[in-house]
């Protein structure tokens, strides 16, 4: 699978082919330049809202955008790349809040709901490991969010997918010493509450997601037959992000970064029946000039 954010040889040849046919018409070319990019756009927009529904909706709303505006896209000013995950982090850091962001958004507030539910240390039950890691990948998944979102969106692109700050500032439209900034303050305080609670984190941490799985279950927040975060089938985030070097990867954070890299790379959902019934509406086909 490309890695978009992996630096470029020839300037991202293979995505300025495919605008250009799209230009002339090639509907195909349209649904490859789709296939190519959505899976990296929904997992950023999934890791920003914690929802499936959401991520989709929002994907969508991204490929809308990136259609809509391909024929104003300069080569000679940006890279492809660049130009639409520019378009994926400005329309993520201003969209209307979702649901889970509604939900988590304080730290203390998030810690303090974990620290209470209690401990079921004699649950057993052949699902226990896969709940488990349900638990854990979805509690990961709320410390993230408990982050403002330009932090989040700095911790995803730097801390998780491994964007250097060069880039990073780019897609944010800030210097690279404000993305470094945003990154480091997201990486000390999801570390620092992460540090005090979580048994992954440090062994001495009471909390650990076993002892979670029954109460979890009791609230009618877990089922093995419908996993909403844990996917054991997937790559990892580690795997798809392809070989790198990154400025902070020597640093104190990136043994504790090494687990959010080891939650999956979500598929995301087909867009090709989305996209052909997009291309079949009038004001589409005029715009790329589609027979």
């Amino acid at each position: 699978m490309k890695n978009p954010f992996k630096e470029e040889k020839g300037g991202g040849a293979p995505d300025l082919l495919l605008v250009q046919a799209c230009l002339e018409g090639n509907a195909d070319a349209l649904e490859k330049l789709v296939l190519r990019h959505q899976a990296w756009i929904y997992n950023i927009a999934f890791k920003m809202v914690m929802d499936h529904e959401d991520a989709k909706d929002i994907t969508q709303e991204i490929l809308i955008r990136m259609l809509t505006h391909l024929g104003g896209y300069d080569p000679s000013k940006a890279a492809f790349r660049t130009w639409l995950y520019r378009i994926v982090v400005n329309h993520v850091l201003n969209m209307k809040k979702k649901k889970f962001e509604v939900r988590i958004h304080d730290f203390d507030t998030y810690v303090a709901l974990i620290e209470k539910m209690p401990d079921d240390r004699t649950h057993s039950h052949p699902e226990t490991a896969l709940l488990a890691e349900e638990v854990k990948t979805g509690c990961m998944m709320g410390m993230i969010l408990c982050l403002r979102r330009p932090e989040r969106m700095a911790f995803l692109l730097g801390g998780v997918f491994g964007v250097r700050d060069r880039l990073g500032a780019e897609l944010m439209d800030i210097s690279p010493e404000a993305f470094r900034k945003k990154l480091s303050r997201a990486r000390q305080r999801v570390g620092h509450y992460m540090q005090g609670i979580c048994g992954h984190v440090d062994a001495s941490n009471p909390c650990r997601c076993t002892h979670k799985v029954r109460p979890f279950a009791d609230m009618g927040m877990l089922d093995a037959n419908h996993l909403r975060f844990h996917r054991p089938e997937a790559v990892r985030v580690r795997a798809v992000m392809g070989e790198r070097i990154m400025r902070f990867e020597k640093s104190y954070y990136d043994p504790f970064l090494a687990r959010f890299r080891e939650q999956p790379f979500y598929d995301s959902p087909d867009m090709a029946e989305w996209l052909n019934g997009i291309l079949k509406k009038d004001d589409f086909k005029n715009l790329f000039h589609l027979n």
